[in-house]
């Protein structure tokens, strides 16, 4: 008989579409196979045999489950999970195959779902975030049948493994796009994971600390003279703050860049950052590379300000922020997706006719922005 091939059937109901998405994409940045079906179409006799045929040579079964599943009380997705359950029948006890996934606060007690799948441990990511953990428990199911998956401590939190889960996805040879995924993975879910934590790091005493990130890569440096001379944006601003009464740290970031938590370490007051300074790639790969880039700068963002509820940001840009209305959707998206950054967010766009921090306006302005932000300055801060 055939081994059937690692690979893994996400079942959810329509409505959990971006959640289930969330999940898909960050299974396949490691290399995982994931079979999630995306059309809103469903049902006939072609299709039914399609999806019986890919629950019965799956490795593992992955519902979604909701308030959105909970709602309904019909749906594909039903009959997904009962063919799942009719396939166990057949498995020996404690087989690694259901996979629970819970993407809200839907508590085990009283959920709707067949019988088995209580008997196996569910695993909470909100909004369809995954861990860390929870990807790197995933790949061992897959690479290790005998793990003790089918028990309920399968999916407990093991500590931090992003370095680890890092260098497996490089070392696999990925294509950029794909370990850039990854990354973007690993901040994000340490978001909700770190929520079951008590409590935050309280800010030592002393000068507020002022972190600047931008990268070095030539098209995200502004000026020619700082360029020549292999530096970054964040050393023309750190020549503009010197005389506050802060304490500046340079963090030089790029697209492979992972740390998060050495960031959250320095209980920073002020994040001045780049908005491309994630993304070191060539022009032509922009309409590919660059969401990921950017989404990785907002679960970054993400990521702080729920450890660090001090921390407030600016993200500075020459083409991004243009059109005001398109930056107050770009942070009203970004708080959204990480209620912790309410409040804390301003977009700043650096003007194309001076683009650099040399110029004594450019300076001026970011530098009362920064000002304001410490609340060393009066007045609201700019957000266009």
């Amino acid at each position: 008989m055939n081994e059937a091939p690692a690979a893994i059937f996400l079942s959810y109901a329509r409505e959990d579409t971006d959640a289930a998405r969330r999940i898909a994409d960050a299974l396949r940045a490691f290399g995982l196979e994931v079979w999630f079906d995306q059309s809103e179409l469903r049902g006939g006799d072609e299709w039914d045999a399609k999806l019986k045929k890919q629950i019965r040579e799956c490795a593992l079964f992955m519902p979604v489950v909701s308030a959105n599943t909970q709602a309904r009380r019909e749906g594909y997705f039903r009959r997904e999970w009962k063919q799942a359950v009719e396939r166990t029948h057949d498995m020996a006890g404690g087989a690694p195959f259901l996979v629970p996934v819970v993407v809200d606060d839907t508590p085990e007690t009283g959920a709707l779902v067949p019988e088995e799948f209580l008997r196996v441990q569910w695993t909470r990511l909100v909004h369809g975030v995954p861990s860390p953990e929870f990807v790197g428990q995933v790949q061992r199911l897959l690479g290790s049948p005998a793990a003790s998956s089918g028990s309920r401590e399968a999916f407990g939190i093991r500590g931090k493994q992003s370095e680890t889960l890092t260098r497996s996805a490089t070392s696999k040879g990925l294509p950029t796009w794909a370990w850039v995924v990854a990354l973007v993975v690993l901040v994000a879910a340490a978001v909700p994971l770190w929520k079951f934590f008590p409590g935050h790091a309280a800010r030592p005493a002393g000068p507020p600390v002022i972190m600047l990130m931008d990268s070095t890569y030539p098209d995200r440096v502004y000026d020619p003279v700082t360029l020549k001379n292999g530096g970054s944006n964040a050393d023309d601003i750190t020549d503009l703050l010197r005389d506050l009464p802060v304490t500046i740290v340079k963090e030089g970031i790029n697209a492979v860049w992972n740390r998060e938590a050495e960031v959250v370490k320095e209980h920073p007051a002020l994040i001045v950052i780049h908005r491309s300074g994630f993304y070191a790639f060539p022009a032509s790969q922009s309409a590919d590379l660059y969401p990921l880039a950017d989404n990785k700068l907002v679960a970054f963002l993400g990521y702080v300000a729920t450890l660090s509820p001090e921390t407030k940001f600016i993200i500075y840009s020459r083409h991004s922020f243009e059109d005001q209305a398109v930056a107050a959707k770009w942070r009203e998206d970004a708080v959204n997706r990480f209620p912790p950054l309410a409040g804390k967010l301003e977009t700043w766009r650096v003007p194309l006719d001076r683009a650099t921090f040399r110029n004594p306006l450019t300076a001026q302005e970011l530098r009362a922005s920064v000002e304001r932000a410490l609340g060393f300055k009066a007045g609201p801060a700019a957000q266009n």
